[in-house]
């Protein structure tokens, strides 16, 4: 579906400059490879989605105020990154949602939790929980892995 219009050329282009300008550690601060997805992913389903259509000014907003939030993060009040993140937070619930996508290792973090906990049962029954909380995580990781993977394959990651 990649539809790669002007609004989202020159968000990439800003979001480009910005992330040249920092470091890995910052980068990963403001977000800015999710914030990048988020964009493509809002491009693409804005054409059929009016929430999307509203979503690209509240991304371009984002987009203009990361160069206030790095040339002083120490004036930038603590409610404008706040109000940054609170706003990605909010896209990417309405992409979760309305458009059934998920995050990167979703379901390996979902499934990671869920194997330990059944295999328990499973260790009980083997009189060595041991056992089975270690099988529960190999398993779970293996599920999480493939479903994962899957979800890439569909094109329903962010």
């Amino acid at each position: 579906m990649e539809v790669h219009s002007d609004w989202y050329n020159r968000i990439a282009k800003e979001i480009n400059l910005h992330r040249d300008s920092l470091s890995k550690k910052e980068s990963k601060k403001y977000k800015l490879d999710l914030l990048l997805r988020v964009a493509r992913r809002v491009a693409d389903f804005s054409p059929s989605c009016g929430e999307c259509q509203l979503s690209q000014p509240e991304i371009t907003k984002l987009a203009g105020e990361l160069g206030y939030l790095i040339q002083m993060p120490k004036q930038a009040p603590g409610e404008a990154r706040k109000s940054y993140h609170k706003t990605l937070n909010n896209i990417i619930k309405h992409l979760k949602k309305g458009h059934k996508l998920v995050t990167k290792g979703y379901y390996k973090g979902i499934w990671m939790a869920i194997g330990p906990a059944i295999s328990v049962a499973i260790g009980a029954a083997l009189e060595n929980p041991g056992i089975g909380i270690g099988i529960g995580v190999a398993i779970g990781l293996a599920i999480g892995s493939y479903l994962d993977k899957k979800a890439e394959k569909e094109g329903r990651v962010i």
